[in-house]
């Protein structure tokens, strides 16, 4: 009787393929407590994870490819861009690790534009779809503003790169200039009035990061 070997897990063709960047804020404000009575940067943790594990169990999950970015004053990767089966969805994502100052969103856009131009200029790009979501999250007012929204002005000129952005922040705060001012440096960075997004819970955050893989330009260009 012939052995039928086993060939192991076939994976699937790319049909298109998007690289979904998001950009964490772990500035020292992300200490305060939120909902939950935890901190934003435990919701922001959890909510990633509960992100990653979403798409990870997707029919079509090999079309995407994720990468992590965090900052305060500076930026650095966390996750370089993986393939979405190799991403650790259980790994920690709390953006105040090796962070924990100010907030410089421009720096952060700036290593998420190398990271962009890296993977659209890949050679799989020359035969399958390739497109970029930036996704922000920040809970409070940039320390560059002008400098931020230049750097996604530029980042903006690219129709293959798609900014989303949100301000995960207390209700409390809701109020407050500062608040205020934030939600209007973030919903500039955004490529469209339709992709800001001001979120106060974990479960807001987590359908926020969610949806921005999804949505489409609607308002038009707002930088």
């Amino acid at each position: 009787m012939t052995q039928i070997e086993d060939i192991g897990e076939v994976t699937e063709s790319r049909t298109f393929h998007q690289l979904g960047i998001l950009v964490l804020d772990g500035s020292g404000s992300m200490q305060a407590i939120g909902d939950g009575n935890i901190s934003l940067a435990d919701s922001v943790n959890r909510a990633v994870r509960e992100f990653l594990g979403y798409f990870k169990n997707s029919s079509i999950s090999n079309n995407f490819s994720f990468a992590v970015i965090t900052f305060d004053n500076n930026a650095k990767v966390h996750t370089p861009i993986t393939e979405l089966p190799k991403v650790d969805d259980f790994g920690d994502y709390n953006p105040m690790n090796g962070h924990g100052g100010g907030t410089f969103i421009g720096g952060a856009l700036a290593e998420a534009e190398k990271l962009a131009s890296q993977f659209l200029k890949s050679p799989e790009a020359s035969s399958v779809p390739h497109d970029v979501r930036i996704i922000i999250m920040s809970d409070g007012l940039c320390q560059a503003p002008d400098v931020t929204k230049e750097v996604a002005t530029n980042l903006k000129q690219n129709d293959k790169i798609m900014i989303c952005s949100s301000l995960f922040t207390q209700p409390a705060k809701a109020g407050e200039k500062e608040t205020s001012e934030a939600k209007t440096v973030l919903a500039y960075i955004a490529s469209a009035a339709n992709l800001y997004k001001t979120t106060y819970k974990e479960t807001d955050l987590r359908q926020f990061f969610i949806s921005s893989m999804s949505a489409k330009r609607k308002f038009g260009n707002e930088g």
